[in-house]
């Protein structure tokens, strides 16, 4: 270990036990930090300014700001009485990746072992009056020292902290100021006063500290985690994100806590939406983190968020089996059971997993994780569910006791593993001030299907992938939309042709209850359920073999997807009584979907009405809306190799 002598600013190196009593200090980095070479030539440049006649200039280096601080800690360190202090920027040779993978490795254990933590918020100004109605504490608790993830070790490795204050004014030590600190990083006081206590918080706590914390490198929210974890490993800046997984599959190997498994679960983090409540821009949205499948182990701290309230059930109340990751992904045994809050279409392929941990006021339910059954035997795939922030995957004691061990593979490559053979497709509905105001999704009739009513979004799974032999217009949803207000509604449904992916929303005419559905719209959704059962057909426009010849208008059956089990055979003669024997859709007919949708003349009026003020305000011809677009916006999201393609 190699510390800095506090009266002649020289480094010095020491090994086990000759290692003397030391202070050490925590700082954020800024641009003009000393380096240990730096550190050197200081020293140098000291000595030879002291032979044979003394002189008072300063090297080029001391008049940079990171100089300044280590001076204000060194002179600190001699006023309570130790002889060396220790600083990351230049006790470490950053030129020998052997080093800093010792000193990474070690650093927990270095603040943990220092006599007294200097922390040096730069950013908070000590002054006796206040800055309008803010105090020093308001800058304490909004130090950028609080948001890095290497200084969250620094809190809480060294039983002994004091903080101090720009120009070195002190602002009182952890346990003085107990309550900031806690309120601030969200780590219980108990845990930052004895640093004994940090392993015996679950790992989804000990995650949810670093949640809101960032590196200035990816691998660094894994690296400054390890001390906290009590765990070693290689460093290999470089590696990216991987440095996370590679962080969790050492925990698993130390410790059998479900609790790193329910990352996300509470609905802080499972998305990485921003977090609105009331009106999110679409062109915000990142479609892939937003639905569809993901790893077993999370790929970041901040999908820990608002997990700082998870316990795992002690083992005396509850036993945990082996587990461990394989190269077919985590292998473990989870007690399962079937969701009953979803959607009334929802597939019964989801299962829910339930953990072994759960919030601390609250032992009466116990965290689950959504599971996908896929085309491999007992090998499911992690599922990101389109649920409202601030609601927790949960399941009664009750529920969890009669639900049914199963031992599976969850594997951290989804896009690796072969599904079912479906392919899905997210629906956005676009705001509702773009359409006519106040329709809202009523009824959603779908062989899988997801709706998020605050994202105003539908997760739609359909079409098996040898279906594409036989027929390819699908219909994914049919969907009802209602006005409250106005006690009238219409109904649409989502259409796919099997091979192009192309998505089209119909709008569903000659209904009984065309318009209105008396006070609550429920004879619209019977009409729905019709229309789900019974598709019909629709006529979709062909494109001519030549430029002379014109398009002509083809009725065309509709299928509801189907994954009958068994060979092409089997699937063929499903294929004909389901279409009974009408012409279907293959890739050599070069059929092109009808581009535009059609809607009942009083929505169509209110639309238009909307429309039209928008354009006014845009001054008029400025802008060109089509109204499927605004309506509608299709994005495929998991999309598989195709499995069979047509010769």
């Amino acid at each position: 270990m190699r510390l800095l002598n506090v009266s002649t600013r020289e480094l010095e190196e020491f090994h086990g036990t000759e290692i003397p009593q030391y202070a050490i200090l925590s700082h954020t980095w800024g641009s003009e930090e000393i380096s240990l070479p730096e550190m050197d030539a200081i020293a140098k440049y000291r000595r030879a300014q002291r032979q044979p006649t003394p002189h008072i200039s300063l090297h080029p280096s001391e008049h940079k700001a990171g100089y300044s601080k280590i001076a204000y800690a060194c002179v600190q360190a001699m006023k309570d009485g130790y002889r060396y202090i220790w600083v990351d920027t230049c006790c470490i040779d950053k030129r020998s990746s052997a080093e800093v993978s010792e000193a990474v490795n070690s650093m927990f254990g270095w603040y943990q072992r220092a006599a007294v933590c200097y922390a040096y918020l730069e950013d908070v100004h000590f002054d006796d009056y206040t800055e309008g109605y803010l105090t020093w504490k308001d800058h304490f608790n909004n130090s950028r020292w609080f948001t890095r993830g290497w200084t969250l070790q620094e809190l809480l490795a060294p039983r002994k902290v004091v903080f101090y204050a720009r120009g070195w004014r002190l602002l009182g030590t952890k346990s003085s100021l107990i309550k900031h600190v806690a309120r601030t990083t969200g780590i219980d006081e108990l845990t930052l006063v004895d640093p004994k206590l940090i392993h015996n918080a679950s790992v989804a706590q000990r995650m949810s500290w670093a949640a809101n914390r960032t590196t200035t490198k990816p691998e660094d929210q894994a690296y400054a985690l390890l001390g906290i974890f009590g765990v070693s490993m290689s460093i290999v800046y470089g590696e990216g994100a991987n440095a996370f997984l590679r962080l969790q599959e050492e925990i698993i190997k130390r410790s059998d806590d479900h609790s790193i498994f329910a990352w996300g679960t509470l609905g802080h983090g499972d998305t990485g939406l921003p977090h609105h409540h009331h009106h999110v821009d679409l062109d915000d949205l990142d479609y892939d983190d937003m639905t569809g499948t993901t790893g077993v182990l999370a790929t970041s701290p901040k999908y820990f968020a608002g997990m700082q309230h998870v316990i795992t059930v002690p083992p005396s109340t509850q036993d945990t089996s082996d587990y461990a990751m394989t190269n077919k992904g985590l292998h473990i045994q989870l007690n399962m059971t079937h969701p009953n809050d979803v959607p009334e279409h929802t597939s019964t392929t989801t299962h829910l997993a339930i953990l072994n941990c759960h919030l601390e006021d609250d032992p009466s339910a116990r965290l689950a994780i959504p599971l996908t059954e896929t085309a491999m035997p007992n090998v499911l795939l992690r599922t990101r569910w389109l649920r409202p922030r601030g609601t927790a995957t949960l399941v009664s004691v009750t529920d969890a006791a009669a639900a049914k061990p199963r031992l599976v593979y969850i594997p951290n490559t989804p896009a690796q593993i072969p599904r079912s053979r479906l392919f899905e497709e997210v629906i956005l509905v676009r705001a509702p001030d773009l359409v006519a105001p106040g329709y809202d999704v009523l009824d959603v009739r779908a062989g899988e299907a997801q709706w998020s009513r605050e994202f105003r979004s539908i997760r739609l799974t359909g079409v098996d992938y040898n279906a594409k032999k036989g027929a390819g217009l699908f219909q994914l949803a049919v969907i009802t939309f209602w006005n409250k207000h106005l006690k009238c509604g219409f109904v649409v449904r989502v259409l796919v042709e099997g091979t192009s992916k192309v998505v089209f929303v119909d709008l569903v005419q000659g209904l009984k209850h065309d318009g209105s559905g008396g006070e609550d719209g429920k004879g619209l959704i019977e009409d729905a359920r019709k229309v789900w059962e019974q598709p019909g057909v629709v006529q979709v426009s062909v494109r001519g073999r030549g430029q002379d010849t014109p398009a002509r208008k083809i009725e065309v059956e509709v299928v509801n997807p189907v994954a009958p089990e068994g060979g092409d055979q089997e699937l063929a003669e499903e294929r004909k009584k389901r279409t009974n024997n009408r012409w279907v859709f293959r890739p050599d007919n070069e059929l092109k979907l009808a581009g535009t949708v059609t809607f009942t003349e009083k929505w169509e009026k209110d639309y238009q009405r909307t429309v039209n003020a928008k354009i006014e305000r845009k001054k008029k011809g400025a802008i060109e809306l089509s109204m499927t677009s605004i309506l509608w916006q299709a994005v495929p999201v998991a999309k598989e190799e195709q499995l069979d393609q047509p010769s």
